[in-house]
């Protein structure tokens, strides 16, 4: 364990999305509560923060969102430029969200604050960065459409935000068919995004679709890659997709699979995915709700071929959750459960972070001295 909040002005529950790693081995997240704890008092206290742990263990915050309309709290991966500035997204008192940037000092400066029509609403996951400086990212909701949506709900927006602040909508999702409520983006290095949508889809008989694999490229055209079925192929995918050498992508959901598990409500524990280049899906393992959890979340890979990924929970055996590492022969191994007598934290979540000795970061939401979230480091 490499820090456990207290609650107060360092923050608390760190955002499960991915934290990003400086030259000097710094780390960098954010908290969803905690900080300024006059915010958000009848509830739980704080609206969150920006930090900043060195290698000595220190934490430092280098904002504490005030409540205020444009500074409402944040709970978002981040990314970060050559001369250490940081950029996020967060929430707005208007209910819409916002990017936002924080500079090596700790200034806080609003990039984008979205309107809640067209242009999107409810940034989620994370910021991608390209070498030019442009983010990309997505929205949950806006973009267009909302009959032809699920839960008569807008299905969310892929967008791009200049270093001017320009910014542009590449693709509105609008209606459920080819996908909707995007996920956090990846890129290739040749122009091209990919993701997957919690929702929407054609391959699913549940009124709001099971999700789907996309692709965007750099005209602006998308391709959905893959239909989720709900089935033993998996159901509503998660977090961010990792991409190989060859070509391959690989993911997880965080139902389907094994559908005999009894938790989710019958409708499986989630899957371990990789789809080919010529959008042929392969289930690495479903989870069953027992000694190797429940709900994965998010997968990182190594130079060998190896992905390790955490599940937010396992009931019965593991039930604050687990990190895991499936292998190159597809033998999956926990290596390290989470103990709810302990204080390692509880409820890791988000894709881990990858150093170039092959060191993994990531953060718990809740656990730790003061149950109120911890950072973590394994050693391979």
């Amino acid at each position: 364990m490499l820090y456990s909040f207290t609650g107060g002005a360092d923050g608390a529950g760190p955002s499960a999305a991915t934290m990003v790693r400086d030259a000097q081995g710094s780390l960098y997240g954010t908290t969803q509560l905690g900080g300024n704890l006059a915010c958000n008092a009848s509830l739980h206290p704080g609206c969150g923060t920006v930090w900043k742990l060195d290698n000595a263990g220190n934490l430092t915050p280098l904002h504490i969102f005030t409540g205020a309309a444009l500074d409402a709290g944040g709970s978002s991966g981040m990314a970060q430029d050559a001369n250490g500035n940081l950029y996020g997204t967060a929430a707005d008192g208007y209910g819409n969200g916002l990017v936002f940037e924080v500079d090596k000092n700790g200034t806080y400066t609003v990039s984008y604050d979205f309107m809640g029509g067209l242009d999107g609403s409810l940034p989620a996951g994370y910021l991608f960065r390209d070498a030019a400086g442009n983010l990309f990212g997505t929205t949950l909701q806006g973009g267009g459409s909302i009959d032809q949506c699920p839960y008569q709900q807008s299905c969310g927006t892929v967008y791009e935000l200049n270093p001017a602040g320009q910014h542009t909508v590449l693709y509105p999702f609008l209606d459920s068919s080819g996908g909707a409520n995007p996920n956090t983006l990846i890129g290739d290095g040749a122009g091209n995004l990919y993701g997957t949508t919690w929702l929407g889809g054609q391959g699913c008989s549940q009124l709001a679709g099971c999700g789907t694999v996309f692709k965007l490229d750099a005209s602006g055209k998308k391709t959905v890659l893959y239909y989720f079925t709900g089935g033993n192929d998996g159901s509503t995918p998660n977090g961010s997709l990792v991409l190989d050498p060859a070509g391959n992508l690989y993911g997880t959901t965080q139902a389907g699979g094994d559908l005999a598990c009894p938790y989710n409500g019958g409708a499986g524990c989630g899957v371990v995915f990789k789809l080919d280049p010529n959008g042929v899906e392969t289930v690495l393992h479903a989870f069953h709700g027992g000694s190797d959890g429940n709900v994965p979340v998010a997968v990182v890979l190594d130079a060998a071929g190896n992905l390790y990924g955490t599940t937010q929970s396992g009931p019965n055996a593991n039930i604050c959750g687990t990190i895991f590492k499936f292998d190159t022969k597809r033998n999956l191994t926990n290596v390290h459960n989470f103990d709810p007598a302990g204080s390692d934290g509880c409820f890791p979540g988000g894709a881990l972070l990858q150093d170039a000795a092959g060191n993994l970061y990531g953060a718990t939401t809740g656990g730790g001295a003061l149950q109120d979230g911890t950072l973590f480091r394994v050693k391979p």
